[in-house]
């Protein structure tokens, strides 16, 4: 039922999966307590503390559910293993960086369609802000060719559309015609960006992929930052409200408008997105400096 609504359960089954287990080499087929289903969160030393609490949450779930239905099981409180999950510090591309990823994509990989399909992925990415579940989920018919848009579905948000500037309709089209990915004889409705036998990515293939790109491209963290996917967001949300700040544009606009193209509910939650580039900061700063008449922008 609970896929049935939508709820991506992969991390439960897994985690749930795998505590099972655990218990079972244990001896522990009919019940556990509440220690051990910490001890279990806290198997690896050296994850960070968030890790820990997320798999506890995992198992908490699944202990409410034993209980509910009557299996001698306790119901695990919350505040144990309380933490909260560090942000990552985002990795800003320069367009230096982003030429290096997609000439690496040639490099690495001789397979016409890989290539192509990182190559457009990242195109993809850096030109729209899109998350990448979001870009491999994309179908054929979710592109309007004839207007530049994009249908986006199936993400945090409800389905809302993201106008696409004509080079990234040209090069949509262009990979959708490629030979390499005709010859796999994909679903004419069926994902945009494939595979060997025609089916869509999964994360986990294609980060991997973006990894050897990543280091081909010689792209090394920057302090705490390090070069990830979703950083080519950041990238773009913080572009886009450099560049108001540059051509007098009014901040406070944009950053609603990017809110709605992100798929963001509240446009607070888009702050996250902007980093304190040395150039936005500049650029804001000069906002505050007297004009002509005295009075700050």
């Amino acid at each position: 039922m609970r896929r049935a609504l939508g709820f991506q359960l992969n991390d439960v089954e897994r985690q749930v999966g795998l505590f099972c287990t655990w218990l079972e080499a244990r001896g522990q087929t009919q019940t556990f307590t509440i220690d051990d289903a910490v001890t279990w969160a806290r198997l690896n030393p050296d994850a960070h503390p968030s890790w820990w609490a997320t798999r506890l949450s995992l198992v908490r779930r699944f202990a409410a559910y034993l209980n509910a239905n009557g299996v001698d099981v306790p119901v695990i409180p919350n505040g144990l293993l309380p933490t909260r999950k560090p942000r990552a510090v985002p990795f800003i591309y320069s367009q230096d960086d982003l030429d290096a990823l997609l000439a690496a994509c040639d490099q690495v990989f001789s397979d016409e369609r890989i290539a192509a399909t990182l190559r457009t992925v990242i195109g993809l990415l850096a030109a729209t802000g899109l998350r990448i579940g979001e870009a491999l989920n994309l179908r054929v018919d979710d592109i309007d060719f004839d207007n530049d848009v994009l249908v986006i579905k199936a993400a945090k948000s409800h389905e809302r559309l993201v106008p696409i500037h004509p080079s990234t309709t040209t090069a949509l089209e262009q990979y959708l015609t490629l030979p390499a990915r005709v010859a796999t004889h994909p679903d004419p409705h069926g994902p945009v960006f494939v595979t060997a036998q025609g089916t869509g990515y999964v994360y986990v293939t294609f980060q991997s992929r973006f990894k050897r790109v990543r280091e081909a491209a010689g792209l090394v963290p920057r302090g705490k930052a390090r070069p990830r996917l979703h950083d080519l967001r950041h990238t773009f949300a913080t572009a886009h409200m450099t560049a108001a700040y540059t051509h007098g544009g009014d901040p406070d606009r944009v950053l609603s408008l990017l809110a709605t193209w992100l798929g963001h509910s509240d446009a607070a939650h888009t702050y996250w997105y902007l980093t304190a580039t040395g150039e936005l900061m500049a650029r804001a700063a000069s906002r505050l400096e007297p004009n002509a008449q005295g009075e700050r922008s």
